[in-house]
C-alpha cells in the first residue's frame, strides 16, 4: 500500500488511506486527508516565487548552447518566446494546467517535510500523472498509477491544423474591418494613442453615437480638455453589446463623425495580403524551430511535464498563429502612424500587449504607459514575473511599458511584492471605481427588506465558472425561503440563458452594477470576478464561491477571507444571515483605490510624459 494517494477525482476518496485531495476540500476531521489547496495557501508566497523563477529559467534554458529565448528571435531584438503561454501565465482561462504546476510545487514542499516512501495517483489528467511520476523519480519515491491511453503524438498535428483553421475563420469574420480609417490614421496630427477593447462601452452614450469606454472613465475627455486629441486603436472581440464586425464598423464610423478630436480604427484595419503572407511565413518558421527544441527539452522537469501541451499551443497552434498575425498587424499600424509622444493601453500582460510594446519602441515612438484597469490579484500570474526579468539587460529584453499606472495602495503593494521596479510605477486615480465614493446612507433609493429579498448574482467571464456558480445556487435554494428573488448580472463577454437557472425565481439584468447594488440584500460571485469588490465597498454583504479545483483568484483574498463559501450550505447560511441582519456596513475604499475625480494625478502624469517626450523629440531634431 502506498504511503500517500493523490486523489484527482470528484468522487469520494477512501477514508482508510493517507490522501491528498487534488480537486476538493477536506470537510471532515480526518487527519489522514489533506487538500492540496490548503497546502498551497500555507506556503503561497514561496510557491508563487518558485513558479515564477521556473518560468524565467525555462526561457533561459540552453539547447545546443543557445537559450530558448535566443532560438526564437524572429524579429530584430525580439524573441517570440515573450508571446508564449509560458510568459503570459493566464492560469484562469488559457493555461489552466498552471494551477496543477502550482499544486505540484506545494506537494514537493510537503514531501520534503514528511517521510514518504511511495506515491499513488488516481487521475485522468495525463500531464499531471507524468509530472507526479517525474517528481517521484527525482526524489527516489516509488510511483504507481492506473494506465491511461492518450494519443499525445498527434497533438502537434492537431494544433497546427487548429492554427490554419483559426486564421481562415478570423480573416473571414474580420474582412469588413479591413482598411477602415487608414487615411485619417496615417495623417493624424494627434500626439496620443490609446489601445483598448471595443466592449464595455457606456450604453447611454452609445445610443447617442458617442464613445465612452467604462475602462477609461472620464480620462479621454480630460485629455481633450487640456488640448490634446486621441488616436484610438481598438481590439475587437464579439460581445452581446457589439456582436459582429458589421455592428462594430458602424459604431466606429459614428465615433469618428461625432468627435473631431478622436480617430478610431481597428487592429484588423491594417490587414492586407502582405500581412497574411508574413504571418504564415513567421508561423511556419516558429513551428519548425520549436519542434527541434522540443525534442531536446529536459526529461526530468516535473513542471514542464505538466505544462508540455502549452509548448505546442504556443508555437504550433492557434495561439501561435494569432500572435504572428497580431505582431505583423502592430508592425503595420505603428509604421503608418506619425510619431507619437505618448501611448496608453489596458494592461493585462496579454501577448498582444508585448507585440505593441516591442514595435512602439522599435519604431521610435516615445513614452508608453500600461494601465492595469481593474485589480491585481495574488494568484493572477499574468502581471507577475521573476524579478530578474527587470534586471537582466540584453538585446532580447522583455518588452514592457515605460511606466505602469497603478490605481491605489493595493496595486502598489502587489507590484512591490513581485519585485517590480518602483521607478517604473506611478500612482494614479482608479478610473473604473469612482462610483464607490457615493454614500449609500444618503441614497434616495433605500432598501425595503419588508417587500422582498434580492440576491444579486454576479456573472463571470468564463462559462464554466458561471455554470458552477449557478449549480451551487440551485442547491442552496432548497434551504432558502421561496420569497427570495434572484437577479443575475452577466459579464459583458459571457451571457447566460435564463433556462440554466432551473427552478429559481430569477431575472437577468444588464442594469449598472451601482444601481443593482442599491437594491440587493447580498451579492454572490465566483472567485474570479472583481465585481465582488464593488459590492464589498458599497457595504453589501458578499458571498464568494471558492472553486475546489482552481487557485483562489478573488481580489477579496487579501481583504476579507470571511466572504468565501465552499458549499451550497455555506451560501444558504450567508444569505439567511444577510436577510436577518438587514443592515449594511460601508467600508472606506480610499485605502484600496485612489478616488479623486479631478484626475489630478493622471493629468500630472500625462503632462510630465508629454513634456519629456517633446524634449526627446527636440533633441533628435537637433
Amino acid at each position: 500500500m502506498s504511503d500517500v494517494l493523490i486523489w484527482d477525482s470528484a468522487s469520494p476518496a477512501p477514508k482508510d488511506r493517507k490522501v491528498i485531495l487534488w480537486q476538493s476540500f477536506n470537510f471532515g476531521d480526518a487527519k489522514n486527508i489533506l487538500s492540496i489547496l490548503d497546502l498551497v495557501d500555507q506556503n503561497k508566497l514561496s510557491v508563487r516565487s518558485k513558479f515564477l523563477a521556473w518560468a524565467h529559467d525555462f526561457g533561459e534554458l540552453k539547447i545546443f548552447h543557445t537559450s530558448i529565448k535566443q532560438h526564437l528571435e524572429i524579429k530584430p531584438n525580439f524573441s517570440f518566446w515573450w508571446l508564449s503561454l509560458f510568459v503570459e501565465k493566464c492560469n484562469f482561462s488559457k493555461s489552466p494546467q498552471i494551477d496543477n504546476a502550482i499544486k505540484l510545487i506545494a506537494f514537493q514542499h510537503w514531501l520534503s517535510l514528511n517521510k514518504i516512501e511511495s506515491v499513488e495517483v488516481k487521475s485522468n489528467n495525463l500531464p499531471l500523472v507524468q509530472g507526479i511520476k517525474t517528481l517521484c523519480k527525482n526524489t527516489k519515491l516509488n510511483f504507481s498509477s492506473r494506465k491511461i491511453f492518450f494519443l499525445s503524438s498527434l497533438l502537434p498535428k492537431f494544433q497546427s491544423l487548429k492554427g490554419a483553421i483559426w486564421l481562415c475563420i478570423h480573416l473571414y469574420k474580420s474582412r469588413k474591418l479591413k482598411g477602415f480609417g487608414l487615411t485619417e490614421w496615417k495623417h493624424s496630427k494627434e500626439p496620443i494613442t490609446m489601445f483598448s477593447y471595443l466592449f464595455n462601452l457606456d450604453a447611454t452614450r452609445l445610443q447617442k453615437k458617442e464613445h465612452h469606454s467604462n475602462f477609461w472613465g472620464n480620462l479621454p475627455n480630460s485629455i481633450n480638455q487640456i488640448g490634446h486629441g486621441i488616436n484610438w486603436l481598438h481590439i475587437f472581440t464579439p460581445s452581446k453589446q457589439i456582436p459582429n464586425a458589421k455592428t462594430a464598423l458602424s459604431i466606429l464610423h459614428n465615433f469618428n463623425k461625432k468627435n473631431s478630436k478622436e480617430i478610431h480604427v481597428f487592429l484588423e484595419s491594417f490587414l492586407n495580403f502582405q500581412i497574411i503572407f508574413k504571418t504564415i511565413s513567421d508561423w511556419r518558421m516558429i513551428s519548425k524551430i520549436s519542434s527541434k527544441i522540443k525534442r531536446n527539452l529536459p526529461k526530468d522537469d516535473f513542471i514542464l511535464d505538466v505544462l508540455i501541451d502549452e509548448w505546442d499551443k504556443s508555437f504550433c497552434g492557434y495561439h501561435s498563429m494569432n500572435n504572428c498575425l497580431t505582431l505583423n498587424l502592430f508592425s503595420e499600424a505603428l509604421q503608418c502612424l506619425p510619431k507619437q509622444t505618448l501611448g496608453l493601453y489596458l494592461q493585462e500582460n496579454q501577448s498582444w500587449e508585448i507585440a505593441l510594446n516591442y514595435y512602439w519602441k522599435e519604431l521610435r515612438h516615445h513614452k508608453m504607459i500600461g494601465v492595469p484597469h481593474s485589480t491585481t490579484r495574488f494568484w493572477d500570474l499574468r502581471y507577475a514575473n521573476d524579478s530578474r526579468a527587470h534586471i537582466i539587460q540584453d538585446s532580447l529584453n522583455y518588452p514592457k511599458p515605460d511606466v505602469i499606472a497603478i490605481n491605489g495602495q493595493a496595486q502598489k503593494n502587489y507590484f512591490h511584492s513581485i519585485g517590480y521596479p518602483e521607478s517604473e510605477v506611478e500612482l494614479v486615480e482608479a478610473l473604473r471605481y469612482f462610483h464607490l465614493k457615493s454614500n449609500l446612507s444618503n441614497s434616495s433609493d433605500k432598501l425595503d427588506f419588508s417587500e422582498q429579498t434580492l440576491v444579486l448574482v454576479l456573472g463571470d467571464y468564463l462559462l464554466e465558472n458561471n455554470y458552477q456558480l449557478i449549480q451551487i445556487l440551485i442547491k442552496a435554494s432548497s434551504l432558502l425561503p421561496n420569497s427570495i428573488r434572484f437577479i443575475f448580472k452577466p459579464h459583458p463577454a459571457c451571457p447566460i440563458p435564463l433556462n440554466k437557472f432551473k427552478g429559481l425565481n430569477v431575472s437577468i439584468s444588464d442594469a449598472s452594477l451601482q444601481n443593482l447594488l442599491q437594491n440587493c440584500t447580498i451579492a454572490y460571485s465566483s472567485n474570479v470576478t472583481t465585481a465582488a469588490l464593488d459590492a464589498y465597498f458599497r457595504g453589501v454583504p458578499v458571498a464568494c464561491m471558492i472553486d475546489p479545483i482552481k487557485l483562489n483568484l478573488s481580489p477579496m483574498l487579501e481583504i476579507d477571507e470571511s466572504v468565501f463559501i465552499k458549499t451550497h450550505q455555506d451560501l444558504a447560511t450567508k444569505i439567511l444571515h444577510a436577510i436577518n441582519s438587514q443592515s449594511r456596513s460601508e467600508r472606506d475604499p480610499s485605502h484600496f483605490f485612489e478616488l479623486d475625480t479631478s484626475l489630478s494625478k493622471w493629468l500630472n502624469l500625462i503632462n510630465r510624459k508629454l513634456s519629456s517626450s517633446k524634449q526627446l523629440i527636440n533633441n533628435d531634431d537637433n
